[in-house]
């Protein structure tokens, strides 16, 4: 059984074990002291005191394995992926594990084989007398076996007979505890000064830990200089992709880490020393407060040229090398089209798996084999009302069952069942058998095929289909079963889903959208239609802001935010037909207290108010299903345990145009409108974000609807009307009366002119 964790390429990134180093023996310390030595040969020379030695503790449940591991069968098998920055160098390692097992297995036969990228690292017995109260063993890691990607293997071999044994029988088991982890040691080496090594080290794919990345920017940027630096946020934020990222603003001085420069002829950081800038130019140069780091300096002698390196690092149009690149010829992007997004899947074909997983990633094999996991991401304001699901055109591959079982592929979305398809070769009806149309190879083709509806409700913006080959087992008696390692499974890539015909429409608010894919703004990729709000007086904490939501749109799209509008509080008429994006914290905004009316919360220098509807609009608000005295109960208590701790995100309709959103976020102070973007880089607190208003105090969220419903995008007449009548009970009585009325005058109008032509035909004929 041989099944490997997908997605738990945590990296070895957590907290350096600094008092574990300290406490372990003197044998221990003059073996790291040795290393340190030899590591220090590496880099640039440092102060002695710092010691660039660094010891990484990395558990199974850093590695995305929740609970305890179980191994079963006879070489029952489980393996975590693992891997290691492409600036650091493991100079030893060791691993640290308990076991339990069953105490039917065979001491002389049976035992646990530990192993690094298929290198064993150490045999584990399996007395008998140890069985109830488990091993916890050690083992040192030889650092020659460490490669880029590695992984941690553990295998049971276990018999519990001397004679013909049943391979998959209860008695052959073994746990592993997920406390189970690896010390690695580790310690840097110096990279060269190489822009053809971007986007490292600045972003490292091996590091799967949240990216933080410190952005040096002049005391009081202009707004086109902060424009650029949002679009290179939102490059790092697409690479750093699931792990999250966020932007700290490093306004006094340089910071002792990677870090990325801007600066103009006119704009430089404090403290920073420039080379002479003599066109679009993106260098990378050693860090000189910390040399073992990089800096990598984006500038040009004016806006237009910064705009130009801009585009030259996030677009990649252009082949670099050398510590420094003048940039010359550069193409100029168009403008994006809605829906466009890299990430997303097209809504005006369908499309194949094959464009969205890797071959390898769509087979698998065994009798126990792992999900088919295939991750997509959708437009959130898909209008999906009255639809049966959405249509896959599912086409398999598997080894034939030798007889008529229950094998079945299991269809899913999002931890969601959707249907079971039999593997038999036959379906059972009444009874008896009939031929089946998913038989293998039927009719020549060298797929089973089957049409898949996929329901809507289970589908939002990031979705992950998940196929599961279950193979049964069957019985053949005593010393007959014999496992054959010859089960081959696969998904075909030419396999499609369609999303095509699907109009965009939605009600808003819904701050679930902005979280979970940035949208109303994210419909151009590009943001072209987003205008950002910035304070007149940004400090560092609302810059942090910015870029870290930047990075966040970059993450859903895929592509630079390259055509935003960033502007001041006084300049929004100018831009009445686009969407809001407004950080600010509470009094630095003038435009906050302008549309205070409008917004489900004020936050000013006076305190802080919910706008809850009163008297009548409350009964009303009550009839729609808003449970406005929780939302008062749940919001005080978290506002009055935080002070103006707090972060507050909200969402209405745009007052300069209709069907247009605003989106605040803002809070008492700078730490609190902090927490606002710390909570969307990790997966339980976003999705708590939702409504019109987000409270957010650490891990605290308060979320709820108040404000009124609008709606965005286009229906087809007949749907739309049909939708309206459908959501509006009384609306419907009152068409139907209006209906029947006109239905009835028009009948009586008809009837009457029938008996007035009758009456004056009869009359006639009298007179003759």
């Amino acid at each position: 059984m041989k099944t490997t964790i997908a997605f738990a390429v945590a990296l070895l990134m957590s907290v350096p074990l600094s008092e574990q180093a300290e406490a372990k023996s003197k044998k221990n310390k003059q073996e790291e002291t040795a290393q340190s030595q030899e590591t220090e040969k590496l880099e640039d020379p440092a102060p002695k005191s710092q010691n660039p030695v660094k010891v990484y503790n990395i558990s199974l449940k850093q590695l995305g394995q929740g609970s305890s591991v179980e191994l079963r069968g006879t070489e029952g098998e489980r393996s975590f992926p693992f891997t290691v920055r492409s600036d650091e160098v493991i100079t030893s390692a060791k691993v640290r594990y308990g076991l339990t097992y069953s105490p039917a297995l065979l001491p002389d036969l049976s035992h646990v084989k530990v192993l690094v990228n298929n290198e064993l690292v150490g045999v584990v017995p399996l007395p008998r007398e140890d069985a109830t109260k488990g091993i916890v063993r050690e083992d040192k890691i030889d650092p020659r076996f460490f490669a880029d990607f590695n992984q941690l293997t553990f295998k049971l071999i276990g018999h519990y007979t001397r004679d013909c044994e049943d391979p998959f029988h209860s008695s052959l088991w073994a746990r592993l505890s997920n406390t189970t982890y690896l010390e690695l040691t580790v310690a840097p080496i110096e990279l060269a000064n190489d822009l053809g090594l971007l986007p490292a080290p600045f972003f490292d794919r091996r590091d799967s830990g949240i990216l933080d990345l410190p952005f040096v920017l002049p005391p009081s940027p202009s707004m086109d200089l902060l424009k650029n630096a949002g679009a290179v946020a939102s490059w790092f934020g697409h690479l750093a992709s699931y792990r999250g990222a966020k932007f700290p603003v490093a306004a006094q001085g340089l910071p002792k880490a990677n870090a990325i420069v801007f600066a103009t002829g006119k704009e430089a950081p404090a403290g920073v020393q420039l080379p002479q800038i003599s066109g679009p130019t993106l260098m990378v140069v050693p860090n000189p407060v910390s040399p073992r780091h990089k800096l990598l300096l984006v500038m040009g002698r004016d806006t237009a040229e910064l705009r130009t390196a801009t585009e030259a690092l996030t677009l990649g149009q252009l082949a670099l090398s050398g510590p420094s690149a003048v940039i010359k010829n550069l193409k100029e992007p168009e403008l994006r089209k809605a829906y466009d997004a890299p990430k997303w899947l097209p809504t005006h074909r369908a499309v194949k798996f094959g464009e969205l997983a890797t071959m390898d990633s769509l087979q698998v094999s065994g009798l126990t084999p792992d999900l088919i996991r295939i991750n997509m991401r959708v437009a959130p304001d898909l209008f999906t009302w009255q639809r049966d699901g959405v249509p896959i055109d599912l086409r398999y591959r598997f080894t034939p069952r030798p007889t008529v079982d229950k094998s079945t592929l299991n269809i899913g979305i999002n931890d969601g069942f959707v249907r079971a398809l039999s593997l038999s070769g036959a379906d059972i009806e009444k009874g008896k058998i009939k031929e089946s149309v998913l038989l293998f190879f039927k009719e020549g083709h060298r797929y089973a095929q089957e049409e898949v509806q996929v329901p809507t409700f289970r589908i939002g913006a990031e979705n992950q289909l998940q196929f599961h080959f279950f193979y049964d087992y069957p019985k053949q008696g005593a010393c007959k079963d014999v496992y054959l390692d010859n089960v081959r499974s696969a998904i075909d890539p030419d396999s499609t889903i369609d999303f095509s015909n699907i109009p965009h429409y939605a009600s808003f608010p819904n701050l679930a959208f902005v979280a979970n894919a940035g949208f109303p703004f994210t419909k151009f990729a590009d943001l072209q239609e987003t205008a950002i709000v910035m304070p007149d007086r940004a400090g560092p904490q609302e810059t942090e802001v910015y870029l870290n939501m930047m990075g966040r749109m970059g993450e859903s799209t895929g592509y630079p935010v390259l055509n935003s509008h960033l502007i001041r509080g006084s300049d929004a008429e100018k831009f009445s037909d686009k969407d809001f994006l407004i950080i600010a914290t509470a009094g630095n905004q003038p435009l906050l207290k302008q549309w205070a009316k409008y917004m489900p919360m004020s936050i000013d220098e006076t305190g802080n108010r919910l706008q809850l509807p009163k008297g009548f609009l409350r009964i009303l608000a009550r009839w729609g299903g808003k449970d406005i005295d929780d939302v008062e109960r749940r919001s005080g208590e978290l506002l009055a345990a935080t002070g103006n701790g707090f972060g507050a995100m909200m969402q209405f309709e745009s007052p300069l145009s209709g069907s247009r959103s605003v989106v605040v976020l803002t809070g008492g102070d700078g730490k609190g409108l902090l927490s606002l973007t710390d909570g969307l880089n990790k997966s339980d607190i976003r999705s708590k974000y939702q409504g019109d208003l987000v409270l957010v105090k650490g891990d605290n969220v308060v979320s709820a609807l108040i404000g009124d419903t609008y709606y965005s995008g286009n229906l087809p007449l007949w749907t739309w009307i049909k939708w309206k009548l459908s959501s509006q009970p009384l609306t419907l009585i009152i068409f139907l009366m209006l209906a029947s009325m006109i239905a009835a005058t028009m009948l009586f109008r008809y009837l009457r002119g029938k008996a007035k032509s009758r009456l004056t035909g009869d009359g006639s004929s009298d007179q003759h």
